[in-house]
C-alpha cells in the first residue's frame, strides 16, 4: 500500500488490488479566501486522478472541489457514497456526470474492487453541512483510517472494525474565532491557545482510542489558514505529541508518499510541510445589486424563522447583521429570533452584531446562498461582536437556510432538548444527554464543586440550575438530588 498526500486532507491509495482518491482539492474555496497550505497546484493531477475509486467525504467545498473533479476524473468511476441524512453530495456528483455510486451503510463493512472498506458517518448539524464521513479501508497488507474532519465522541464504531495501521485526522477544525472577533490582539491569542490546546488534547484522545501505528494529522486551517492564530502549522502538533513520548506522527505535504508496510513508515519524496503557500487572488464579489436587502431577507428568513420555533426559542435574541458600503450606505438589518421576524436595526442593545460588506451581502442574498458557514464565516470576509457567551445556534441557523437543512437542524434542537434519561452523580440528579453532541455525561463527565464538565470538549454547566457555562442556549435540566 502507498498513501500520496495530495494537499489539505486530499490522498490517494494505492492498493494492489485497486486505487482510490479521497477528497482532491485545489480550487480556492469560501469566498476566495482557503487556498492548499502547502500549495498543491504543481502535482500531476491527470496522473494522480486517474483511479478505480472515489471517495469525498462532504459537501464542504474543501473537500468536495467539483472543478477539479470535472476537469480530472473520468466520470464513470465507482463514487463509495456516505450514508448521510440529506442527498446534497450525490446531487452535486451526479449534476457533473457521475453515474456509478456505491451506497454504504455507516460503519458497515463492503468489499469494492478487492478492498475492505468501510464509511462511518456523522450526522449532527455541526458535521457540516448535511453531515461528513471517515474512511477506513483495508488491502489485507495493511489498514488505513481516514478520521479527516470528523470529530466523533468517540471512535468505537471504526476500533471494532480491527486493528488499524496509519490514522489521518484533522487537528485543529475548521473556525472563525478569535479571528473574526473584535477583541485585543492579546485576548484573541490568549482565546487561540485555548483553542489549540484543547484540540490537541481530542486529538490525542483519538490517536489514543484508535492505537494505530502511526499518525499522519491532514486537513483543516492547519493547512490552509497558517496565518491564523488557533490554527497551528501540523508540525506543531508533531512536536507536541513528541513532547508527551509520541514518535510516530508523520507529515504527509504535496506529493509525499508513505508505505505503512515499511518499517517505521518514512515519509518519500516532497517538500517540507508549512513552507510554501500559494499567492492568494483577490476574490471580488460580483457588482453592486443595489437589492433592497430589507425586502429579500424578509421574503426568504422569515419562513424560515417560523419554520424552526426550537431554533428560534434557542438562540432567543436578536442578531444585528449590517452591510457595510462607504460609498452607497450601510444597510443595518435586525434578524429578530424571538419575534420571528427581519426588521430595520433602530439602536436596540443586542448581544450579536455580525458586519460584512455590503457587496457581499448582496451577493449572498442574491445567489441565496444557503449556507452562510462554508461561505461567508470560513471565509472571514466579516466581523462579529458578542455580549456574553456564544450561541452556536445563530451560526447553525445561518448555515441551514433552506427548508431541508433547517428541518434537520430542528429535528436536532428538539432531541437535544429531550436530552435522555436523568441520572444522579454525586448528590446532583441531571440529564444523561450533553447538549452539545449528546455524550453520555455519565460516562465523559465530571462533578466537581457543583460544575459538571462534559470531557469532550470540556463545556461546564451549573449544576444548581443547569446553565451552560460555556456557551449560551446549552443548558440542561439539572438539580440536587433528592433523598
Amino acid at each position: 500500500m502507498r498513501i500520496t498526500g495530495l494537499g489539505h486532507a486530499g490522498l490517494r491509495i494505492d492498493t494492489a488490488a485497486a486505487s482510490v482518491l479521497v477528497d482532491p482539492w485545489t480550487t480556492p474555496a469560501y469566498l476566495g479566501a482557503w487556498t492548499p497550505f502547502p500549495d498543491n497546484a504543481h502535482l500531476d493531477w491527470a496522473a494522480l486522478a486517474d483511479v478505480d475509486l472515489l471517495v469525498v467525504s462532504s459537501v464542504a467545498p474543501d473537500h468536495l472541489d467539483l472543478d477539479l473533479l470535472a476537469r480530472y476524473v473520468r466520470r464513470d468511476v465507482p463514487v463509495l457514497l456516505p450514508d448521510l441524512p440529506l442527498p446534497e453530495l450525490r446531487d452535486r456528483l451526479a449534476g457533473i456526470g457521475f453515474t456509478r455510486f456505491v451506497e454504504t451503510r455507516s460503519g458497515e463493512v463492503t468489499e469494492v474492487g478487492g478492498l475492505r472498506v468501510a464509511v462511518p458517518t456523522l450526522t449532527r448539524p455541526m458535521d457540516g453541512p448535511s453531515g461528513t464521513a471517515m474512511l477506513w479501508l483495508s488491502d489485507g497488507e495493511a489498514t488505513v483510517l481516514v478520521q479527516g474532519d470528523a470529530q466523533p465522541r468517540d471512535l468505537a464504531l471504526v476500533t471494532a472494525l480491527g486493528p488499524v495501521d496509519v490514522h489521518l485526522l484533522q487537528v485543529v477544525p475548521a473556525g472563525w474565532s478569535p479571528t473574526a472577533y473584535e477583541l485585543p490582539e492579546a485576548a484573541k491569542q490568549a482565546i487561540a491557545a485555548d483553542q489549540r490546546a484543547h484540540a490537541f488534547r481530542s486529538a490525542r484522545r483519538h490517536v489514543s482510542e484508535v492505537g494505530a501505528a502511526h499518525v499522519v494529522p491532514i486537513g483543516g486551517p492547519p493547512a490552509v489558514r497558517g496565518e491564523a492564530p488557533a490554527h497551528p502549522d501540523p508540525a506543531a502538533f508533531r512536536d507536541w505529541m513528541a513532547e508527551r513520548g509520541y514518535e510516530h506522527v508523520r507529515l504527509l505535504p504535496p506529493g509525499s508518499v508513505v508505505d505503512p508496510r515499511e518499517p517505521g513508515m518514512p515519509v518519500r519524496s516532497g517538500g517540507d510541510a508549512g513552507t510554501a503557500a500559494r499567492p492568494r487572488a483577490a476574490w471580488t464579489p460580483p457588482p453592486a445589486r443595489d437589492l433592497d436587502l430589507l425586502a429579500e431577507l424578509r421574503g426568504w428568513v422569515e419562513p424560515l424563522l417560523a419554520r424552526a420555533p426550537g431554533v428560534a426559542d434557542g438562540v432567543a435574541v436578536a442578531v444585528r447583521l449590517t452591510g457595510t458600503d462607504p460609498v452607497r450606505g450601510d444597510v443595518d438589518l435586525l434578524l429578530d429570533f424571538p419575534g420571528r421576524s427581519v426588521r430595520a436595526y433602530a439602536g436596540e442593545k443586542v448581544r450579536y452584531e455580525l458586519r460584512v460588506d455590503r457587496a457581499v451581502l448582496e451577493h449572498l442574498v442574491a445567489v441565496r446562498e444557503t449556507d452562510w458557514v462554508h461561505s461567508l464565516f470560513l471565509s472571514g470576509r466579516f466581523s462579529a461582536r458578542r455580549i456574553g457567551r456564544e450561541n452556536e445556534l445563530v451560526f447553525l441557523f445561518l448555515g441551514s437556510l433552506d427548508p431541508a437543512r433547517l428541518d434537520r437542524l430542528e429535528a436536532w434542537v428538539t432531541l437535544r432538548l429531550a436530552g435522555g434519561e436523568d441520572v444522579t452523580v454525586d448528590g446532583w440528579t441531571f440529564q444523561r444527554l450533553c447538549p452539545h453532541q449528546q455524550a453520555d455525561l455519565t460516562a465523559v463527565g465530571s462533578v466537581e464543586d457543583g460544575v459538571l464538565t462534559c470531557g469532550v470538549h470540556g463545556w461546564e454547566w451549573r449544576l444548581s440550575d443547569g446553565v451552560c457555562l460555556t456557551v449560551r442556549g446549552m443548558d440542561i435540566r439539572s438539580a440536587p438530588a433528592t433523598t
